[in-house]
This record gives C-alpha cells, sequence and structure tokens, in this order.
C-alpha cells in the first residue's frame, strides 16, 4: 500500500447502502418543481450578494449567512432540528474547531444554517458548477488528499483561521458514509486546535424521516453523482436532518511546541483551571489521537442505531440534550393489547 492509498481515506459505504425509490415518501411532480424554483433562485442570489460580504459587520454578516443556508434547506424540502448550544459564533470572535460527521452535501448546509464557519474541503469541490463558485467566494479551506505533503501546510491554514476568530468545520472522517455507522476520526486537524488554543465543538449530525426513522436517503456515498444525490434529495417527502451539539472534550496538558505566547495547558480549549506547572504532560501526537477518538465515540453514542437485543430507547447524550430520562426495558415487559399492537412497561429509569 503506497503512501497516497494509505492516507487517501476509503469508506465501506455505497450505493447499496442507499434505500429503494420507492420505499421513502415521494413528493409530487409539482412540489419538486417547486423546489428546483426555490433552489435556483436561491443559489443565483448568493451569487450575487457574495461579493457584498465582505463589506458588511461581523454580525451582519453571520446573520445573512444562516438565514441564507436555513432558506436553501427549507428549498430542497428538509427541515433543521437542533439540539444542545450550537458553537460560539462567528461575531464572538471566538476561534472553535467544530468537527462533525460526514454523511451528505446537506451537512455543510445545517452546519452553516446553525454558525456561519469556515469548512474544510476535499479539492474537488473547487470544481463543481456553482456549489464550487459559492465555495471560494464564502473562504472554504481546500485539501488536496492526493498530496500528503502538504497536510501540514493545511493545518497550519486552520489554525491561522482559529488564530483570527474564525470558526472552522473539518470532516474528520476524510470521506461520506451512510450514517449508520461512524468512522475513525483522523486526528491530523485536531493539531490545529491545540496549538491555537482553540475549543474543539464535536457535533453529530443523522437523518430522519418525518415519522422519526432513521434513513439513508440524504447519503452521497459510492458512485453516486452529485446531481443523482441532488435528484433523490428532491424527491423525498418529510426528510429531516437532526443536529446534536455535544460536550467539549477536555483534552490533556500537551507540551509546549515552541510557539511563543501560548502556554502548553491552554491547548485544546480547555476552560478549566491551568495544570499545575510540573504536571504530566502528554505528547502532542498522543493528545490529538485522544481527542479525535473520543469526538469519534460521542458521535457514535448519537448516530449509531442501538441493536434491538440492547433494548434502550435512547442514548446517554440524547438525555443530556434533552433533559429527559432514560428507560431500559426487558423482552418480559413487552406485551400486545387486543388490536395486536406491542406495548412496553419501563422497568427502570436512569436519571
Amino acid at each position: 500500500m503506497s503512501g497516497t492509498d494509505a492516507w487517501t481515506p476509503t469508506s465501506p459505504c455505497d450505493t447499496r447502502c442507499l434505500p429503494a425509490r420507492h420505499t421513502l415518501p415521494r413528493a409530487t411532480l409539482g412540489r419538486r418543481l417547486r423546489r428546483v424554483l426555490a433552489v435556483g433562485v436561491l443559489v443565483a442570489c448568493g451569487l450575487l450578494l457574495v461579493p457584498a460580504v465582505p463589506v458588511l459587520p461581523r454580525g451582519v454578516r453571520g446573520g445573512a449567512g444562516r438565514v441564507w443556508f436555513s432558506g436553501l434547506l427549507a428549498a430542497f424540502g428538509v427541515r433543521l432540528r437542533v439540539r444542545g448550544a450550537p458553537p460560539r459564533g462567528i461575531e464572538e470572535n471566538v476561534g472553535t474547531l467544530v468537527v462533525s460527521n460526514h454523511v451528505s452535501w446537506l451537512d455543510v448546509l445545517a452546519l452553516q444554517a446553525v454558525c456561519p464557519m469556515r469548512m474544510l474541503a476535499k479539492s474537488e469541490v473547487r470544481g463543481w458548477p456553482l456549489i464550487g463558485v459559492l465555495a471560494v467566494r464564502a473562504g472554504t479551506l481546500f485539501i488536496d488528499r492526493d498530496r500528503p505533503s502538504r497536510l501540514p501546510l493545511v493545518v497550519g491554514a486552520v489554525a491561522d483561521a482559529l488564530r483570527r476568530g474564525h470558526v472552522v468545520g473539518v470532516f474528520p472522517e476524510g470521506t461520506t458514509r451512510c450514517g449508520r455507522r461512524v468512522g475513525r476520526y483522523r486526528s491530523a486537524l485536531f493539531q490545529a486546535a491545540l496549538d491555537t488554543g482553540a475549543p474543539i465543538h464535536p457535533v453529530a449530525l443523522r437523518y430522519r424521516l418525518a415519522d422519526g426513522s432513521p434513513t439513508t436517503a440524504a447519503a452521497f456515498v459510492g458512485e453516486d453523482t452529485l446531481l443523482g444525490s441532488l435528484r433523490e434529495v428532491l424527491g423525498v417527502r418529510g426528510l429531516v436532518v437532526e443536529l446534536v451539539s455535544l460536550p467539549s472534550p477536555r483534552p490533556e496538558s500537551v507540551p509546549d511546541t515552541g510557539r511563543p505566547g501560548l502556554p502548553a495547558n491552554c491547548r485544546g480549549g480547555s476552560t478549566g483551571p491551568p495544570e499545575p506547572r510540573g504536571g504530566p504532560r502528554t505528547p502532542a501526537s498522543t493528545a490529538r489521537r485522544r481527542l479525535a477518538a473520543r469526538c469519534a465515540r460521542a458521535t457514535a453514542e448519537v448516530c449509531e442505531t442501538r441493536p434491538p437485543e440492547n433494548h434502550w430507547t435512547c442514548t446517554a447524550v440524547e438525555v443530556a440534550a434533552s433533559c429527559g430520562e432514560r428507560s431500559e426495558r426487558t423482552r418480559r415487559d413487552e406485551c400486545r393489547d387486543r388490536t395486536g399492537t406491542r406495548q412496553v412497561a419501563v422497568g427502570t429509569a436512569v436519571p
């Protein structure tokens, strides 16, 4: 395996992970045509207004971005649900690294609708029709996955954006998955947060239908084309994207890397008291791997569907987000009424 092959992320998901079209609730032809028209109008307005964005005040710029991306989601017929506190916005001048699992091109719209940010995207996006132009004008950072030797430059560019108070969104999986499983988070980009002391804000994205059932309809995987994925999303009725904001991890104290003016114990966005001098120091490579693993585990806790034998009604993170209770049930608690509808008696409740 060559260095390039080892670096390039691969996904186990392909078009076989996508649901058959006849199994999904479908929008009527008239509704699909209205969606296409609305998307076209919004994209055209975006192309015309983007050149004026740099001269707007920062707060106005952030608000306008949220409105535009929210409108674009609505134009595609996608409803956005947010759980938990969103990342601190760009108007607060706080550099934050937002890390998320990656399912679809809709992920970017959902993240931007909650908090405008500079995204890190693969270099191929630059050449996409219309989307590439909007991405470049919006200040997107690009990574060439075929040239791993340039990775330190990309990490440096992300760190520079964080120092200037920008919110930067990255997908550490490096590729899209269907959403039923979360892949390993690659740790390189976490170094930017360690170098700058910027907080890390994990986010979990999952897709549902209107009845709450999970779906892979929005996934952009395998040999699926962007045009084909756009057509499928426009044709689905009741698609929902849920954005779950997760707690920021507290990293270990890491050794000084020679950057002036930056205490080692401030890296990673910890808001707690500094480590006492002379305390243990974790190597930076180990610290970023642990941060990546923690964020991946927290995201998987939300996104991965529990197998039936576990009998959990919801995950611990969902409980924290909704301030509710987690209930455990066993098979003997299940019964059916006269109509055959299954009922469940809750045996224990864990706060």
